[in-house]
């Protein structure tokens, strides 16, 4: 089973790309996880064609049975690299890869919600019309604190409370995507 661990972010340092590493190493034996950064890309346009960024980072999400999507909180929204990124998958940009694509979204930010408002975001995107992905419902893992959470040379989530709950977030996630496979 392939994965893709999305970093949600364009910002040089982020806790979400902790996250999706950490995910990446600790999960490697459920799935092959890889994580993708959307640094490259540009900013979606109607009028705008894709370039090779785009169309490397469409092919890759159309060859991985699941997404996982690691999104920090920016003025109670996903990040608008983010947003972009998505805009570049769904169907308005000619491309619809997301189409009952298996999704789940998880997030860390510096605050006690944990990205709780940008989490139900990106499911509210990935769930419109242009998107119709198939995101894993009330399967969540809402990481706040995030400074005092990670080890800052590993990257590693150190808060055993959290890790138990992303264990379980994972395992539920894994099975819903071979669920999808069959």
């Amino acid at each position: 089973m392939k994965l893709l661990a999305l970093v949600g972010t364009n910002a040089d340092f982020s806790y979400n790309r902790f996250l999706a590493h950490f995910i990446a190493k600790r999960y490697h034996k459920q799935a092959e996880i890889e994580v993708v950064e959307i640094n490259d890309l540009p900013l979606f346009g109607r009028e705008f064609s894709a370039n090779e960024a785009v169309e490397v980072f469409r092919n890759k999400i159309k060859q991985a049975d699941g997404i996982i999507v690691t999104t920090p909180e920016y003025d109670h929204a996903i990040p608008a690299a983010l947003k972009s990124a998505l805009e570049w998958l769904g169907s308005h940009s000619g491309s619809n890869v997301m189409k009952m694509k298996p999704v789940m979204v998880v997030g860390t930010s510096y605050g006690m919600m944990g990205a709780a408002r940008a989490q139900e975001d990106a499911r509210e995107i990935l769930l419109s019309p242009d998107m119709t992905a198939n995101v894993l419902p009330g399967n969540e893992v809402l990481i706040g604190n995030a400074f005092g959470n990670f080890d800052k040379e590993t990257g590693d989530l150190t808060n055993e409370d959290y890790i138990k709950q992303l264990d379980q977030v994972m395992q539920n996630f894994v099975a819903f995507v071979k669920q999808n496979l069959k």
